[in-house]
């Protein structure tokens, strides 16, 4: 018996440890899915890069808490620096519905946020993609925007980078990544593209645009309604909109923009109505945020 032991001894241990081991990585995986604001694969692939950034241990649970606190537009960031190797337009779509909950797609396929013209930079892709140098406007107009993010991500190559990627989605799908990072926490919900854009359960108003971006609604959520008996936005916030040109609509029950040109709503009065909404939460409404 004593000879078996000795014999078993080893294996046995070396057992023990691999157990140990693999139920510690369970345990990881299982805190990931049920704490994580994000899918496994994000969540994997900026570890790693933060532990490239660390020097000494990094515990995946402080990692884990450090991952839910940053700002969506660093976890692209920090992602992709993982990811290292060339990123396609599938890349592309996958990693802004996993961040952000953003379906590209369903924006090219409804032509929304559809713009007269692309920016100048775009235009500058696309002709360097285009392999039979078709370059004339109505041509590259006619793509659909999933098709110009391609040409765009192909022109770009190796050298695209988050920064670069948002800036093309911006220009192509009228979708500011950067300024929907700023919303988490904010109090705003955003309604864009036939789909939400950003959404928190505490938010107190909700923005929406419609499908090209020309007009902006403005309305209370159920959330503020519940907690201050108000079933439309308060005066003092009525007020802020209506000397930026907003106007109540009995017809949408909302304080009402549509932009008089036709085009959509610029960045700037679109930065100029969630600044107007977010000075008055914090003045008279911080304390249910």
């Amino acid at each position: 018996m004593k000879r078996f032991s000795e014999k078993t001894k080893k294996p046995f241990g070396i057992i023990t440890v691999l157990l140990i081991i693999s139920t510690g990585i369970t345990m990881s995986l299982v805190s990931m899915e049920e704490n994580s604001k994000y899918p496994k694969e994000i969540v994997k692939g900026v570890y790693k890069a933060l532990r490239k950034e660390t020097k000494g241990p990094l515990p995946f649970p402080r990692a884990l808490a450090n991952i839910n606190e940053m700002k969506k537009v660093e976890i692209m960031d920090k992602y992709l620096v993982h990811h290292g190797k060339k990123i396609s337009t599938e890349d592309v779509r996958r990693i802004v519905d996993q961040i952000y909950g953003i379906d590209l797609k369903a924006v090219s396929d409804l032509e929304a946020g559809k713009a007269d013209k692309y920016p100048q930079i775009i235009f500058e892709r696309i002709e360097e993609a285009l392999p039979t140098r078709n370059t004339e406007e109505s041509f590259i107009m006619n793509l659909s925007k999933i098709e110009v993010l391609d040409l765009y991500m192909k022109a770009a190559g190796k050298k695209i980078n988050g920064p670069s990627i948002r800036t093309a989605i911006n220009g192509i799908f009228g979708i500011n990544l950067d300024g929907i990072s700023g919303l988490e926490d904010s109090g705003v919900s955003l309604f864009s593209k036939d789909q939400w854009i950003s959404k928190n359960e505490h938010d107190l108003f909700v923005v929406e645009t419609g499908l090209t971006d020309v007009d902006v609604w403005v309305y209370p959520t159920e959330y503020f309604t519940e907690h201050t008996g108000l079933t439309g936005l308060p005066e003092e916030l009525q007020e802020a909109l209506s000397a930026i040109g907003f106007a109540y609509n009995k017809d949408v029950e909302a304080f009402y923009y549509s932009n008089p040109t036709g085009e959509s709503v610029t960045d700037a009065f679109k930065k100029q109505t969630l600044g107007t909404i977010i000075k008055m939460m914090h003045t008279f409404y911080v304390d249910i945020k």
